[in-house]
């Protein structure tokens, strides 16, 4: 259970693997303590990065805006175009430095740095292609770190023509960079979604739910 001080959440150091603790009003970084710190106000360890700027804005005008550190956004404005070799061969080489910046900037507030994680999608051009350029490009620069590649393939019901190719070709890439792989379903986390707002079960709801991989 999380512990409370005078009914605010006690900053702790399992907290610390996802998110930083930093003050309120500057963005400091605060010590971890003992556990009994109040949370001041968090930070997450991310990098968030996408190939046009709709998911991007809709997350940094969200409830959850505050969680995110806006100088690790990196967003470009067209899209891949559901293509991962425009994903992989275009934005990847484009952004390489970029990207490269801001993981080391996240890097450098590490005590002991152990793994990368990575989310994207497999269907879509920007998950597939720059998402597998991304696990190449933290292979050759960290080859040392754990890269943990949670995967989300395509539903059943996925109507972009080029999605298996994307998904064929991103997977090739997951099986020579990423050191573990976690594939995941997308029809499985939509009917997961829908459960906890009260829908079907997502056992009743996994036969696909025309909610197709995205390409973020």
């Amino acid at each position: 259970a999380r512990r409370v001080v005078r009914g605010i959440a006690a900053y702790e150091e399992p907290m610390s693997t996802f998110f930083r603790h930093v003050d309120a009003r500057s963005g400091a970084p605060l010590a971890l303590g003992d556990g009994t710190v109040p949370i001041s106000s968090l930070r997450a360890r991310a990098v968030m990065v996408d190939t046009e700027e709709g998911v991007v804005s809709q997350v940094l005008r969200s409830p959850l805006a505050e969680l995110f550190d806006r100088s690790q956004v990196l967003a470009d404005v067209s899209g891949a175009g559901n293509n991962w070799a425009h994903g992989h061969e275009h934005y990847g080489p484009l952004h390489r430095d970029g990207l490269l910046e801001r993981v080391r900037r996240a890097a450098s507030h590490c005590d002991s740095l152990q793994a990368f994680s990575l989310l994207h999608s497999m269907g879509g051009g920007t998950g597939s292609g720059l998402g597998s350029y991304v696990l190449e490009a933290l292979a050759d620069e960290y080859p040392r770190t754990i890269r943990f590649a949670t995967a989300v393939f395509p539903s059943e019901s996925d109507d972009v023509v080029t999605s298996p190719y994307n998904t064929v070709l991103a997977a090739a890439e997951l099986a020579e960079h990423a050191t573990v792989a976690m594939p995941l379903q997308n029809a499985a986390l939509a009917a997961m979604v829908d459960h906890a707002e009260g829908g079907a079960t997502p056992h009743a709801a996994s036969g696909g739910d025309g909610r197709g991989g995205g390409s973020g």
